[in-house]
């Protein structure tokens, strides 16, 4: 009897662990071609990074797909994880980690650097560290959930920091909040995650960057956006996460038949 228990008791570890995320559909994602030209496209810098034709940023990004989670966090292991620098147009952009159980929509209108910190976690990779910088890391064991940010750290305005997050529920709606001129409505897609493990080890993501509000219209002009989401580009190796796709409880019985 006791045996017995051991794969129901397996069965209910699995569905914990695999449980959906709040929302599961597709992501509506606008990509525009870059003002900086073709080579600053982010089609050609994962061909570059990972050889032509193996991924499409359009349609290959976590939650593009039915089934998808969304929003999307990492979980915390505890064990070491390594950040690496792809590409950075400016150095004033810093990555860092915070806390998605700790974690608040930004508003967009807070210059406190004090309280950044402190929601946001910490910052991995600083405004000093070049193209193809290697750091490693830890989450804090307290944390069980984490994501990641982007930060500009040299706006010319009022605003000490400009900071935008993986998960895309947490990011204002258009410019400060006001609304975007796009699809999705509730929250701006600042940072695309994609799955790169088949090429570049196990559990390891990419992520890729738009530091200018991606929830305005997309074009070249002043009051516009691009949204070439090149503008930094990183992976991050060791972290885990619930599958892509969501489990069923069928799916999970069957794995012990």
């Amino acid at each position: 009897m006791r045996c017995s228990a051991l794969p129901a008791l397996a069965a209910g570890l699995l569905l914990l662990a695999a449980r959906p995320a709040p929302a599961v559909s597709p992501v509506p994602v606008v990509i525009g071609p870059s003002r900086d030209g073709a080579p600053h496209e982010l089609q050609h810098k994962v061909n570059t990074l990972l050889g032509a034709g193996r991924l499409d940023v359009r349609t290959d990004f976590v939650g593009a797909r039915a089934g998808d989670p969304d929003p999307w966090s990492w979980a915390n292991t505890g064990e070491p994880l390594t950040l690496h620098l792809v590409d950075r147009k400016s150095s004033s952009f810093v990555v860092g980690w915070y806390s998605e159980d700790a974690a608040r929509r930004d508003d967009d209108d807070d210059d406190d650097e004090d309280d950044v910190e402190d929601l946001l976690g910490g910052v991995i990779l600083d405004s000093g560290r070049k193209r193809g910088a290697i750091v490693t890391f830890r989450v804090p064991a307290t944390v069980l959930r984490f994501g990641l940010f982007v930060a500009d750290t040299g706006c010319d305005d009022d605003r000490a920091w400009i900071r935008h997050r993986t998960n895309r529920t947490l990011n204002s709606p258009g410019p400060r909040g006001r609304g975007a001129a796009h699809e999705p409505y509730d929250g701006d897609v600042q940072l695309l995650v994609y799955d790169v493990a088949r090429w570049l080890g196990p559990r390891t993501w990419l992520v890729a960057g738009e530091t200018g509000d991606s929830g305005r219209r997309v074009g070249h002009d002043d009051d516009e956006t691009d949204n070439d989401y090149s503008d930094v580009l990183f992976t991050i190796s060791g972290a885990a996460t619930t599958p892509t796709v969501a489990t069923t409880f069928g799916r999970v019985k069957s794995l012990f038949r």
